[in-house]
């Protein structure tokens, strides 16, 4: 008992730091919060079913020992259960992918060079092996370039609308709005992705339209940019069928 509860508040400690690490964008360091996170999490989860189930099954002195007990290791599903409601368990994964879009043949290109906008260059020897991946543009398993029956400069305004119904801040727009930058990021955190849109004319009242997202670092994004793209088109297209 007495190793499952400190564990358990180990872990849950841990858990609740970095998440506000996330949050208030501590400074950065070469340690993957991201991915520590993770793993603290799955801990924290592990120990807190564990615990429940000896919990409800185990004879205690008294009844408030079980039930302080109970109660910690009920608290420690709560965090995961947060990250499954913001982020969803089913979007991490492991694939080596930091840098996506639509349209991998003629990618979306920033304003800013890839090396102004990355902000930790560099990862602790520890988590080079695994973390750390070699840079390449990866197409998205399921979006492509949309095609859409509407003139550029009004898929532009639809733009700017997800993107502020998404809380994520404009960057960069050309003076012909054919290229929208926006800082995005997921629920947890403020430390963001860079999003960019490119619409492109394609005959009257026609607008082809290529997403990229792209993580500020070199290694596996854990599915966020998948996650963001997905959002980003999910809610344009709410936006479109207005």
């Amino acid at each position: 008992m007495r190793i499952l509860s400190i564990i358990g508040q180990v872990s849950l400690l841990a858990s609740l730091f970095i998440m506000l690490g996330l949050e208030f964008s501590f400074p950065i360091t070469g340690i993957p919060s991201a991915f520590m996170l993770l793993c603290t999490l799955t801990i924290s989860f592990l120990t807190g079913v564990i615990g429940l189930a000896v919990g409800f099954t185990y004879s205690f002195k008294s009844g408030v020992v079980k039930a302080e007990f109970i109660a910690l290791m009920g608290a420690c599903i709560i965090p995961i259960a947060l990250v499954q409601v913001t982020l969803g368990l089913q979007n991490i994964s492991f694939a080596e992918v930091n840098d996506l879009a639509t349209n991998v043949e003629n990618p979306p290109m920033f304003n800013q060079s890839r090396d102004r906008r990355i902000l930790d260059r560099d990862t602790s020897v520890f988590w080079e092996s695994f973390l750390r991946i070699k840079h390449s543009v990866k197409s998205h398993p399921n979006l492509q370039t949309a095609v859409v029956s509407l003139d550029c400069e009004t898929a532009a305004r639809k733009v700017h609308l997800t993107f502020h119904y998404l809380g994520w801040l404009r960057s960069f727009s050309d003076s012909t709005a054919n290229s929208i930058e926006a800082r995005a990021s997921w629920a947890i955190g403020r430390r963001v992705n860079d999003f960019l849109v490119r619409l492109t004319p394609s005959g009257k009242n026609v607008c082809m339209i290529d997403l990229r997202s792209a993580s500020r670092h070199d290694r596996r994004d854990l599915g966020v940019n998948l996650l963001l793209l997905d959002r980003f088109m999910d809610r344009f297209t709410l936006e479109f069928i207005k």
